[in-house]
């Protein structure tokens, strides 16, 4: 019995927070970033007191990036939406434009960092394709 509780193990490898950072810094650091970008439209949803945070090398080597735009696209099946979603249930923030869907998580060092879902890259800043109008950020 005990190899079928082995094989039922969560994957050790499953990416993890590093920590955690709270509601006001976390809104701080959203804050000044729509102010960069020149944007003062946007929604903020941070559901939680504690914010997660991540190590950004861990992020950049993570399976989870590499799974969700190995996914296919689809026009209006799996488009941006759905891979920003996919990456949303795992451990990213979601934020929409008014052209695009993608995500976004903060580093250990405080830093706000967007990942395209359909390639898996990192910026800190959105490019024009992305959209700059940022209708959304919802936390996880």
């Amino acid at each position: 019995m005990c190899w079928l509780t082995d094989f039922f193990k969560k994957d050790s490898t499953e990416l993890k927070p590093a920590g955690v950072i709270d509601i006001n810094t976390a809104s701080s650091i959203l804050l000044d970033k729509l102010e960069e970008m020149g944007d003062d439209k946007a929604e903020i949803y941070l559901p939680d007191i504690d914010v997660k945070i991540y190590n950004k090398n861990v992020i950049i080597s993570a399976r989870e990036l590499e799974e969700v735009a190995s996914i296919k696209y689809v026009a209006e099946v799996h488009d941006c939406d759905d891979y920003a979603a996919d990456l949303y249930g795992k451990f990213a923030g979601l934020l929409w434009t008014t052209k695009h869907a993608l995500n976004f998580f903060y580093s250990e060092d405080n830093e706000l960092w967007f990942i395209e879902p359909q390639t898996g890259e990192l910026s800190q800043t959105m490019e024009d394709w992305q959209g700059f109008d940022v209708r959304f950020f919802l936390a996880r």
